[in-house]
């Protein structure tokens, strides 16, 4: 009984959830010779699957969870204004990713880090891509890590 507990409460996925990440999947592009993970969902996704308050919750991990993979980056789009963006990054290891989110007024520590901006999620791709290229330029002097 305990063991059921405990699968219910930590490893059971709303079906929204489930839904959502499959987008998520579907999105993801590979970045920066498959160090970055890019992906997002819209207002209209969190709609069509019914998302409730913390649906969304988990997603950014997806991306951080493959191999070779030292940062994932999430946009989801917020539902009460069309152009506004929720930002959500992680890394594994060597990329500080509060520098890159500190840039778009977020916060968080080192490995995790959140930010809002108001451009469309393509701009923001392109703009968090470029911080978190200089960033692996950045260690790459200072640590020698392959990138």
């Amino acid at each position: 009984m305990f063991q059921t507990s405990i699968k219910r409460v930590l490893e059971t996925k709303t079906k929204a959830n489930f839904e959502l990440m499959r987008r998520t999947i579907d999105r993801m592009e590979f970045l920066e010779d498959g160090k970055v993970t890019f992906t997002y969902i819209t207002s209209k996704d969190l709609k069509e699957v019914d998302a409730k308050i913390g649906d969304h919750e988990g997603l950014v991990e997806t991306g951080s969870d493959i191999e070779g993979v030292e940062v994932s980056v999430f946009i989801r789009q917020k539902d009460e204004d069309e152009n506004t963006y929720k930002i959500s990054m992680r890394s594994n290891d060597y990329v500080n990713v509060s520098d890159v989110c500190m840039m778009f007024g977020g916060g968080g520590h080192e490995k995790s880090r959140r930010c809002s901006c108001t451009r469309k999620h393509r701009t923001s791709k392109t703009k968090n891509n470029e911080r978190i290229r200089k960033s692996f330029k950045i260690k790459k002097r200072d640590k020698g890590t392959g990138l």
